[in-house]
C-alpha cells in the first residue's frame, strides 16, 4: 500500500505518470517498495510518526552479539517522540580516528556510524538518524524486491521524487563511482527543515548478507561537504548484523 500523494500535487504527478517515457520508470519506483514515497513523506517538515528503540553504541568488533528485531511493517503512531542513539561518550568510528561519529548497532539488523548526538527515529520507511535541529538525516532501509537492481532502484526513486517533490532536481544518478554493482543518486529539493534547499545522496548496494540495502544521507545544500563526510562514515561502518 502506497501513501497518497500530497493534495497540492496530484495533477502534476498524474500528468507525468501518463507519459510513455516515464511510465516504465514510475513502475520501477513503485516496485521499490515505496521507499522513495516514504522518504518524501518523512521529510516534509512533519514531526516523526514513530520512534523506535534506542540503538546502542558499540566498539569495533562487537557486532557479532547483535540480536536485531524483525522489520516493522505496522502503522506508525503519531504521538511518539524521538529517542537518542546512545548515552555517554561517542564511540570512535571504524578507523578509531573519527571522534565526530559514533558506531551504533541498530535493532533493525545493521551497524552504522552516525554523527554524535543525532536522534534515532523509526517508521515504515526504515530507520532515521536526525540531527537535533532536524536539518540533516541518515536513513537506512532494505530494498526487498529481488528483481530490482541497485541501479534500477535509484533511478526509480529519482523518477518518483521528480513527480512528487517541490523543487526537485536530479544532480546525478548512475553506478556508484567507488562501489561496483551499487547505484547512487544525488539530488536536491525544497525543504523547510533545512531552511531552503536540502541535498541528499542515496546509495543502494548488496551487502554481505546478500540483501539490498539503501543508505541515504541528506542535509542543507550549503553543507554538502559535511553531508558527504557523514555519508562516507556511514557507508564505511555499515554492515548487516542478521535479522
Amino acid at each position: 500500500m502506497y501513501p497518497v500523494p500530497p493534495p497540492s500535487q496530484p495533477a502534476r504527478a498524474a500528468g507525468r505518470w501518463l507519459t510513455p517515457t516515464t511510465a516504465a520508470v514510475a513502475v520501477a519506483a513503485l516496485a521499490l517498495g515505496a521507499a522513495g514515497v516514504w522518504f518524501v513523506a518523512r521529510d516534509t517538515g512533519e514531526r516523526p510518526p514513530q520512534a523506535g528503540p534506542a540503538a546502542s553504541s558499540v566498539a569495533p568488533g562487537d557486532e557479532a552479539t547483535a540480536e536485531p528485531s524483525a522489520t516493522d511493517t505496522g502503522s506508525p503512531s503519531p504521538t511518539a517522540t524521538a529517542t537518542a542513539t546512545s548515552t555517554g561518550s561517542p564511540t570512535p568510528g571504524p578507523t578509531g580516528s573519527d571522534p565526530a561519529h559514533e558506531t551504533v548497532r541498530d535493532a533493525k539488523g545493521f551497524t552504522i556510524a552516525v554523527p554524535a548526538g543525532w536522534l534515532r527515529e523509526e517508521a515504515a520507511a526504515g530507520v532515521f538518524y536526525r540531527s537535533p535541529d532536524r536539518a540533516a538525516l541518515i536513513q537506512v532501509f532494505q530494498v526487498s524486491e529481488p528483481e530490482l537492481t541497485p541501479l534500477a532502484a535509484v533511478r526509480g526513486a529519482s523518477a518518483y521524487l521528480r513527480a512528487q517533490t517541490t523543487g526537485y532536481r536530479e544532480i546525478s544518478v548512475g553506478p556508484a563511482p567507488d562501489a561496483p554493482g551499487a547505484g547512487e543518486l544525488v539530488y536536491e529539493y525544497d525543504n523547510a527543515e533545512s531552511h531552503g534547499r536540502r541535498r541528499g545522496v542515496e546509495r543502494v548496494f548488496v551487502a554481505e548478507d546478500g540483501k539490498k540495502w539503501a543508505v541515504l544521507t541528506a542535509g542543507p545544500a550549503p553543507d554538502w561537504t559535511l553531508t558527504q563526510t557523514h555519508h562516507r562514515a556511514a557507508l564505511t561502518a555499515f554492515r548487516p548484523t542478521g535479522g
